[in-house]
């Protein structure tokens, strides 16, 4: 791994951000005629702007790398990384019309009344259930389509429109283009993927003061906070504790289950398994209720360079083996967390691991890419959700770490 050249990034980030007005214009990429209203933004940012009726588009980006997101209802979603420095001519957008879903050909169609049955568990996955979830409301919920796959065991969401969320909490109104969203019941594992753009609400000075207030709450020990830091080498100086782990798996639980398999053959399935030993039934019954692998933590506390390096000049790589542990010690979990899982503990602790052997590419303002190569659970995987998001143009107030 290239050694990480701290100095660097940290003038990096410190110098006046130059601006950059790119043009464009977004046409139907069949018919090859103007899409007015096209949605135009960077992706997870409060930067963004529409077509006009000649489908033509102007917008001005801070210095650096983003994803460029334009879409349009009927049309795939068009996404692509640009450089504010590389940009010097107007781009032409085509997009590409959806394919017409027929539900009568598909083994699961989507279900007529799925808001009805599926509305409020997709809520507390989507947007979470954190204390600032009340404050959030989905308008156009109707646009919402569920599919209960049975043969996967998973439940698949899509949308028709970007999700609109209204967040009073925040004081932002998010428009959430959902490219992907599946829920797998046997696992619980949540995976979904989109492009979320952020308008700030309108209100008075008491009402911004408070809003500010809560970005602050949540943007100190969030995802987001921890890939800045990343980047900057700066984990351990801005409360993170960071250490190697590995899960081994249970063997005794699994020596257990071959034992009850083998008695389970030659039962009669009519009647309860008695086992002689009360001794080893009461012992049996506390090792199956164990967990089916154990972690161990490792004792070093790392630092930034030791887990991300320099992927070129502006970019720092994140690459580890197995698995992270996280902790932000300067704050606890919040009540809601402690009361949801009691055996949780009251350190904000998350663990994550990377998919595929592939390092994440993160950017200054804490973007990273590719998101589907990291799967985070514990603290995080209860608490980045919509509720609680935040823009990788937010930064918190001056000399706050």
């Amino acid at each position: 791994m290239k050694t990480f050249c701290l100095l660097f990034f940290l003038f990096f980030t410190l110098v006046a951000p130059a601006q950059k007005v790119i043009k464009g214009v977004v046409l139907d990429g069949d018919k090859r005629q103007p899409l007015p209203g096209a949605s135009v933004f960077l992706n997870n940012t409060s930067v963004g702007t529409t077509a006009n009726a000649q489908g033509n588009f102007e917008l001005t980006i801070p210095k650096g790398k983003f994803d460029l997101i334009i879409s349009s209802i009927g049309f795939e979603t068009f996404n692509q990384t640009i450089n504010s420095e590389e940009i010097d001519k107007a781009l032409t957008i085509l997009l590409k019309p959806k394919a017409k879903e027929l539900d009568n050909v598909v083994i699961e169609p989507y279900e007529k009344d799925g808001w009805a049955k599926w509305g409020d568990f997709f809520t507390q996955l989507f947007i979470g259930t954190s204390g600032l979830a009340p404050d959030c409301t989905i308008k156009n919920a109707s646009e919402i389509r569920f599919r209960n796959v049975k043969k996967t065991n998973e439940l698949i969401v899509s949308a028709n429109e970007p999700i609109i969320i209204e967040n009073k909490a925040l004081g932002y109104t998010l428009r959430y283009q959902l490219e992907g969203f599946t829920y797998q019941f046997k696992t619980r594992y949540l995976f979904y993927y989109g492009y979320p753009f952020f308008e700030e609400m309108d209100g008075n000075a008491a009402r911004k003061k408070r809003w500010q207030t809560k970005r602050e709450e949540v943007y100190f020990g969030s995802m987001l906070h921890f890939m800045r830091a990343v980047y900057r080498n700066t984990i351990i100086e801005e409360g993170f504790q960071v250490r190697h782990l590995q899960k081994v798996d249970n063997e005794e639980k699994q020596r257990v289950k071959r034992i009850y398999s083998a008695i389970n053959k030659q039962h009669n399935p009519t009647s309860p398994i008695v086992l002689r030993n009360s001794d080893s039934a009461n012992y049996y019954s506390q090792i199956l209720k164990g967990p089916d692998q154990f972690d161990i933590i490792g004792k070093t506390v790392l630092p930034g360079d030791s887990i991300a390096g320099a992927l070129d000049s502006v970019t720092a790589a994140l690459d580890f083996p197995n698995y992270l542990l996280v902790i932000y010690t300067r704050k606890l979990v919040p009540p809601e967390y402690r009361l949801q899982y009691p055996d949780a503990g009251s350190a904000m602790a998350s663990q994550m691991t990377l998919l595929n052997n592939n390092s994440l590419a993160i950017q200054a303002n804490g973007s990273y890419y590719n998101p589907t190569d990291l799967l985070h659970f514990g603290y995080w995987g209860w608490a980045e959700k919509m509720a609680t998001m935040l823009p990788f143009d937010y930064q918190p107030p001056r000399g706050k770490k």
